[in-house]
């Protein structure tokens, strides 16, 4: 089947001399290459003192992810680790959220800033 799901993205600024500036809402019908395409969905506690790696149980190859950080205060950082090294690649501060694509062979991972955060997720099969 094609066109198995469909990814809006938009923006828009309205802040002093940034005035007016609008990215429209586009929309793409993507196809999953997947045979039996499974997701991973639902919240993972990520903590502060060291970077963890993302739960992706079932999945064969990553595609499309959601991430909403569910904290009130902290922020969370979302990357990759080379070599012991976290390096941060996205940060969701308190409430915000995300949609992205990952890589297929990726392994993600996230560090809380001073607190432990609850990170909603939802990462599909590509």
């Amino acid at each position: 089947m094609a066109n198995e799901l469909t990814v809006t993205t938009s923006m828009k600024l309205a802040n002093g001399n940034l005035d007016s500036f609008v990215i429209s809402p586009r929309t793409q019908s993507i196809t999953q290459t997947t045979a039996a395409p499974a997701r991973v969905d639902g919240t993972q506690t990520i903590g502060f003192a060291a970077h963890e790696a993302l739960t992706v149980t079932d999945l064969t190859t990553l595609g499309w992810a959601y991430f909403r950080n569910r904290d009130a205060t902290n922020f969370v950082q979302i990357g990759v680790d080379v070599g012991g090294t976290f390096y941060p690649l996205i940060r969701l501060k308190n409430g915000e959220g995300c949609v992205v694509r990952l890589d297929s062979g990726a392994t993600v991972y996230a560090q809380a800033d001073t607190a432990a955060v609850i990170l909603e997720r939802c990462i599909i099969d590509d």
